[in-house]
C-alpha cells in the first residue's frame, strides 16, 4: 500500500493588531507641547500594543486650520490636507486625540475637526484623550466633554483620558509609562474585539 505524504500546513502569523496608532493635535499653536505630549503618548503606546509607530500619522490640526473653517474658500493645499486627515484618522485603529484645556474645555479647533468628520467616522476605533491642563481640577474634561461627541462618532473610548498637567512636562514618560501600565491592556483587548470579522465561506 503506497504510504501517503501529507504537505505541512503553513499557518500564517496574524497580523499585529491595532495595525495603526494615529495622532490627531487640537492646539491652534504650532509646535506646541501638546503636539508632543501627543507624540510621546503614541509612540509609547505603539511600542506596548507591538504596533509600527509613524511620524507621518501625527496630524496637527493647525497646519490646514483654515480648511477647517473656510471649506471650499480655502487654498487647494489645505483643502487636499483636510481630506488626507480625515481619510487617516476614519481608518485608524487607535487614535491618540490630544488637545489643551481652554476655558474648562477643549479647543474649538479640535471641535471643528471632529465636526467635519462623515456620520459614524470613528466606528471600529479605539480613542484616547490626552489633556494638558495647569490644574488637576481639569481632569474630567475629556470625560465630561469629549467622550458624548466621540460616541457620537462611533468611537470606543475605553480608558480613562492620559491627562497631564504643567509639572509632568518635568519628566513626561513617567506619568504616561504609568498610565500604560494601567491600561495599554484595555486598548489592545479593544481593538482586538472591534476588528472585522471575515465573512464565512459559503458551503458549496
Amino acid at each position: 500500500m503506497p504510504s501517503t505524504v501529507f504537505e505541512p500546513r503553513i499557518v500564517p502569523d496574524p497580523p499585529v493588531w491595532p495595525q495603526s496608532v494615529v495622532t490627531v493635535v487640537g492646539n491652534p499653536k504650532a509646535g506646541s507641547r501638546t503636539a508632543a505630549a501627543a507624540a510621546s503618548v503614541a509612540e509609547l503606546l505603539a511600542s506596548e500594543l507591538g504596533t509600527p509607530y509613524r511620524i507621518d500619522e501625527l496630524v496637527d490640526l493647525v497646519t490646514f486650520a483654515p480648511a477647517i473653517f473656510q471649506g471650499e474658500s480655502a487654498a487647494e493645499a489645505d483643502r487636499e490636507a483636510l481630506d488626507s486627515a480625515i481619510e487617516l484618522v476614519s481608518s485608524a485603529s487607535v487614535i491618540v486625540l490630544a488637545t489643551p484645556v481652554y476655558k474648562g474645555s477643549y479647543t474649538g479647533l479640535l471641535k471643528s475637526f471632529l465636526d467635519v468628520l462623515p456620520h459614524l467616522a470613528l466606528a471600529g476605533s479605539v480613542v484616547v484623550p490626552v489633556t494638558v491642563s495647569a490644574a488637576p481640577s481639569h481632569k474630567l474634561l475629556a470625560d465630561l466633554h469629549l467622550r458624548p461627541v466621540l460616541a457620537e462618532l462611533g468611537a470606543s473610548v475605553p480608558t480613562p483620558p492620559v491627562a497631564l498637567e504643567e509639572k509632568d512636562f518635568e519628566d513626561l514618560q513617567l506619568p504616561v509609562s504609568v498610565w500604560l501600565r494601567r491600561h495599554a491592556g484595555l486598548v489592545q483587548a479593544t481593538t482586538i474585539a472591534l476588528q472585522p470579522v471575515a465573512e464565512p465561506t459559503p458551503a458549496k
